[in-house]
């Protein structure tokens, strides 16, 4: 004779609660064997065990009881696949979205660390090969619904060409910055490895630049900027183009207020004095 279980044996061994397994069996998803007619008692078989393995698998996959309840009713094996097909088709699809959301938290991790170090942010000299990109023109005066859009933008050219990275650029006018006008930003673009037949398409010019690193929330840049000016002016040089500021679309809460990693860099020259 086989052995028959109690629900208090079957609960144990599968790690669940009495409460779920009575709770299975009002729903017709998980019966027992046999029930006693005198005691009320359930009873279980070896042979269930499987199939209860894999209902707690589709269950812990976030199938919900309804959805699994469906696939035990399937009537043919071709039914079954189908339905299981369906199901693994969208399973993958929500663990791809995790994997992206996971991805997102960790650069987002990375950028708090590596705002969190400050041996990195006096100013100094770097010299920038010329580069393609791909550039939009941001309507004026600058405000942060017409970035947004500009921004939304660049994203779409960035799809379309199907250029993978998170790093962009702007550029904002000496003169603009002088003025306090940190926000009046002039292009917002992105740097590519390859030459595009791209209406936004352009080559930005390389060489000396001034560079320091921002690592605060946006609204205090302006010191960064201030600081590079100092540098650029101590050290005999002439600026000779717009800034170019590089950063990350990985955003971070910094409690003050929000921000990214930003390389503030100035094209400049040597200036006899």
């Amino acid at each position: 004779m086989k052995k028959k279980y109690k629900i208090n044996e079957i609960a144990g061994f599968f790690k669940i609660s009495r409460q779920t397994l009575i709770y299975y069996d009002d729903i017709g998803l998980f019966k027992p064997k046999f029930v006693d007619s005198e005691t009320s008692y359930r009873y279980y078989g070896e042979d269930q065990f499987s199939n209860l393995r894999f209902i707690l698998t589709l269950k812990e996959a976030g199938f919900s009881l309804k959805e699994i309840r469906e696939y035990t009713k399937s009537r043919s094996p071709e039914e079954s696949l189908d339905y299981l097909e369906e199901k693994k088709r969208l399973l993958d699809l929500k663990i791809k979205k995790m994997n992206e959301s996971k991805l997102k938290i960790d650069r987002k991790i990375s950028e708090i660390k590596n705002m969190m170090k400050k041996d990195d942010i006096e100013p100094q000299m770097i010299y920038l090969e010329s580069m393609e990109a791909v550039v939009i023109q941001i309507e004026k005066p600058c405000d942060y619904l017409k970035y947004d859009k500009t921004f939304s933008d660049l994203l779409e050219i960035r799809e379309e060409l199907d250029i993978q990275g998170d790093d962009y650029f702007v550029r904002i006018s000496k003169e603009d910055i002088v003025l306090g006008n940190t926000m009046e930003m002039k292009t917002i673009g992105f740097f590519s490895t390859t030459s595009y037949n791209h209406k936004n398409s352009l080559k930005i010019e390389g060489g000396w630049f001034a560079s320091i690193i921002h690592k605060d929330t946006w609204d205090t840049i302006d010191k960064s900027y201030e600081k590079l000016f100092d540098y650029i002016e101590d050290n005999g040089y002439e600026i000779i183009g717009d800034s170019i500021e590089f950063f990350s679309e990985v955003i971070v809460h910094l409690g003050k207020g929000e921000g990214t990693i930003t390389q503030v860099t100035f094209p400049v020259k040597y200036h006899k004095k």
